[in-house]
């Protein structure tokens, strides 16, 4: 009867053991990558115009007269080390104050307006901060 009292209390301790270490783990990889919330987000059927990449961008440039300003990689539920699903894009018309927001998805190749805005503002100081961030790390302006 003690050996298995034994037994028993050695199994809940190895349970709590490795309970503890994958709580520690869990708990460092989710503070790899910020996600929103469960329940903070929802998934919504919104209209949204795509098209295939090189039209879009071209009437971003030529129509528009907008430039690519920022872009970024689009990762698989925010994880860093996926693989990239999409891209985001920010292109701006000094000319025309207008802005839009771009989402290429990697398997279609498709090209999609997630927003449009009109007379926008920049914080020009955090501007000028990622600016100069930039160029003491070396990573000056590919264009």
């Amino acid at each position: 009867m003690k050996q298995i009292i034994k037994n028993i209390a050695g199994i809940i301790s190895i349970v709590v053991f490795f309970g503890i270490i994958y709580a520690v783990l869990n708990k460092a990889q989710s503070e790899g990558h910020p996600t929103f919330p469960p329940g903070a987000m929802k998934q919504t059927m919104a209209p949204i115009f795509c098209g295939e990449a090189q039209l879009v961008y071209g009437y971003a440039t030529t129509l528009f007269q907008q430039k690519a300003l920022a872009w970024a990689e689009v990762k698989q539920k925010g994880d860093p080390n996926s693989a990239t699903i999409a891209w985001v894009s920010f292109w701006y018309s000094q000319e025309t104050k207008t802005g839009s927001m771009f989402l290429t998805v990697a398997d279609s190749g498709e090209t999609c307006l997630m927003g449009y805005g009109m007379k926008w503002e920049f914080d020009t100081d955090a501007l000028l901060d990622i600016v100069n961030e930039s160029f003491s790390e070396g990573n000056e302006s590919t264009q």
